[in-house]
């Protein structure tokens, strides 16, 4: 028995300390026919490539989720290398300073990284920043989202600029609404849209996917790129489940012993499965409109 196994750490992921502890080889794999899962696996393929928001795991429920957050503070190896495309927030309520969360995103070998940012402090974290452009380095840290706090229109007014004069890229992620109505949230993209144009891309942190929400992406689907939202990992570990409207409901599932983030990560799955499923031309519940863009909204300017 290799010192891995010793260890508690087999190739099949139970358990891992290095990305490369989650590879399996072919003769490993006799538990599940490979021909079976790679056709259900191709399935959700096709879901996740009609969708046009791509919809990230904010937990560290354990289940194969292409998209994961987490943030600096409280990342978790074991569920955050098991996604392909892996955010690492920069834990806004905690102290850390930007190299530090450049730091973290580095070990945890992140796909992409925010900068960090004040709640509901415009000027904290404009200057934050400006700090972040001058440590971040494009050759040894993933790719950066700039946060916004609202009313972001506003904000990106004086963000815009830096970022324009900077080695990033027009990637912002739109923070400071977690607890907000979707209905402000739907009008604060619109005007932001509106600021920026279609080009940018946007990540709603924190946001659900409800009816308002969706019906909003369907109808215009380069409003948004990408959200987050723990409410399904939340749900499940308080005895409820997210129904496809964005509901908790009383749902008892395994929440002791061994393994229990197994169990409950297969569930968070198939709530983000089904909640990508509504954001497709699969999905027939939302009538059939015309969709427009906003490639018409035009756009703040360097020099704006």
């Amino acid at each position: 028995m290799s010192d891995k196994l010793d260890a508690g750490v087999d190739h099949h992921g139970r358990v891992a300390n290095h990305p490369d502890e989650f590879r399996a080889t072919a003769d490993e794999l006799d538990t599940f026919d490979p021909g079976l899962a790679l056709g259900y696996f191709r399935r959700l393929e096709v879901l996740l490539e009609a969708s046009p928001v791509r919809i990230y795991a904010a937990s560290s429920l354990k289940h194969p989720w292409p998209y994961r957050l987490q943030n600096a503070a409280e990342s978790y190896p074991a569920s955050f290398w098991r996604s392909q495309d892996r955010i690492m927030d920069s834990a806004i309520s905690k102290d850390l300073t930007n190299a530090e969360v450049l730091e973290h995103a580095v070990d945890r070998h992140a796909t992409a990284v925010v900068a960090k940012d004040h709640l509901h402090d415009r000027d904290a974290t404009t200057e934050s920043i400006r700090e972040f452009v001058d440590v971040h380095h494009p050759e040894k840290h993933p790719r950066a989202y700039i946060p916004l706090q609202p009313p972001y229109d506003e904000h990106v007014a004086d963000v815009y600029p830096i970022i324009e004069e900077s080695h990033l890229d027009h990637r912002y992620m739109l923070g400071g609404l977690k607890d907000a109505p979707t209905s402000q949230r739907v009008d604060s993209l619109l005007e932001f849209r509106e600021a920026v144009g279609a080009e940018p891309e946007v990540h709603g942190l924190g946001w659900g996917l409800d009816d308002e929400l969706v019906s909003a992406v369907r109808e215009e689907p380069t409003l948004l790129d990408s959200v987050d939202n723990s409410t399904l990992s939340q749900a499940l570990r308080n005895g409820r489940i997210v129904d496809k409207r964005w509901q908790a409901r009383p749902f008892g599932v395994v929440d002791e012993g061994q393994y229990q983030n197994t169990t409950m990560g297969a569930f968070e799955f198939a709530c983000l499965v089904q909640a990508t499923h509504r954001m497709t031309r699969f999905n027939e519940e939302f009538g059939v409109k015309s969709q427009s863009t906003v490639a018409d909204f035009g756009g703040v300017q360097a020099d704006d």
